[in-house]
């Protein structure tokens, strides 16, 4: 149970969302404004779609279509950049924010993942540069701080496609963190023909602007529940207001696609972090929801200037964290 929708797509028996997207004809508009109350129409449209036909891979694509609306209103929100809810303002076509952004996008890989989840694999990852967050544990942190291959939209879709023949059961949108990309990734879908289900392998820091037009092209949201209160997510990541951000977007992803959370359990973290954020899915994401709990923590990057983390999980607290997890979550699946 849980991931139906994901697993239709993949027998074939449903459509994954950008490509209903990329069938709704849309009017092109020149200012942001008018844009949006265009995007805001479509996207009733949309919802109505989304239960279609196969069939509906048939049609032939409008010219300009929803995605295509997508892709355009992505690119003026870079304008005063506010894809995450750091909310720099920064206009990404003239310098760079926190994230190190500008316009063009790059990645560090591409290829067929078999270490995910058993639901995803072997999953089509993209790992692309950069990231929202600032994490002293970072275990890519050569993936964050460093830019590696431009991205070419139309390379990249063909790439997705090769891959579906490979067997690929998805294209997993990763990093670093996919949020500050998500006007490339708009682009690389416009190119894909491949009915492929869209993971988005996020931090969930997004911000509601981000998520009222990448929603509409995610079919799973594969997000890191990294901490259980704002004070330590400020600590190890300098995000700030954290918990209130990050529980407002797994509720509304949960409304607007499908979830499989993951929790990196950290050591001296059960009680304000682990405990907290189980409590909290079991509370608020009702049952179907995938919840993986990781005991794979190491200390890497900056973590030896923090004594409390700079050491690997004892077995007693991967006991208790996975006891905490399993009474809590016990009737999610």
């Amino acid at each position: 149970m849980g991931l139906e929708r994901y697993e239709a797509i993949n027998r074939g028996e449903a459509v994954a969302k950008f490509q209903i997207a990329k069938r709704i004809e849309a009017e092109w508009a020149e200012n942001l404004e008018d844009m949006l109350q265009i995007h805001k129409k479509l996207k009733q449209e949309f919802k109505k779609l989304l239960d279609s036909d196969v069939s509906i891979l048939n049609e032939d694509p409008p010219g300009y279509s929803f995605l295509h609306l997508k892709k355009d209103i992505l690119y003026r929100m870079l304008e005063e950049c506010n894809f995450c809810e750091r909310r720099c303002g920064i206009n990404r076509f003239e310098k760079k924010g926190f994230c190190k952004c500008g316009v063009t996008s790059y990645y560090s890989s591409e290829f067929l993942h078999v270490g995910e989840e058993p639901e995803l694999i072997p999953s089509h990852t993209i790992f692309f540069n950069r990231c929202t967050f600032a994490c002293v544990f970072c275990q890519n942190y050569d993936i964050v701080y460093d830019d590696d291959y431009i991205v070419y939209p139309r390379e990249l879709a063909l790439a997705i496609d090769v891959r579906y023949k490979h067997g690929s059961r998805n294209v997993n949108f990763v990093g670093g963190n996919p949020d500050q990309h998500a006007h490339t990734i708009a682009e690389i879908l416009l190119h894909v023909s491949s009915n492929i289900p869209v993971v988005w392998n996020s931090n969930m820091y997004h911000s509601t602007e981000l998520a009222e037009i990448i929603e509409d092209f995610v079919d799973v949201w594969l997000g890191d529940f990294k901490y259980g209160n704002s004070r330590c997510a400020l600590k190890y990541s300098r995000v700030s207001r954290y918990w209130e951000i990050v529980t407002r977007n797994f509720l509304r992803a949960r409304e607007n696609g499908e979830l499989l959370i993951r929790h990196l359990v950290m050591p001296s973290h059960i009680e304000c972090c682990t405990e907290p954020i189980v409590s909290w899915v079991a509370e608020n994401l009702g049952q179907h929801t995938r919840f993986n709990l990781m005991f794979q923590y190491y200390p890497t990057f900056k973590a030896w200037d923090y004594p409390e983390i700079a050491r690997r999980l004892s077995a007693e607290e991967m006991e208790k964290a996975s006891r905490i997890a399993e009474n809590r979550l016990k009737n999610l699946v």
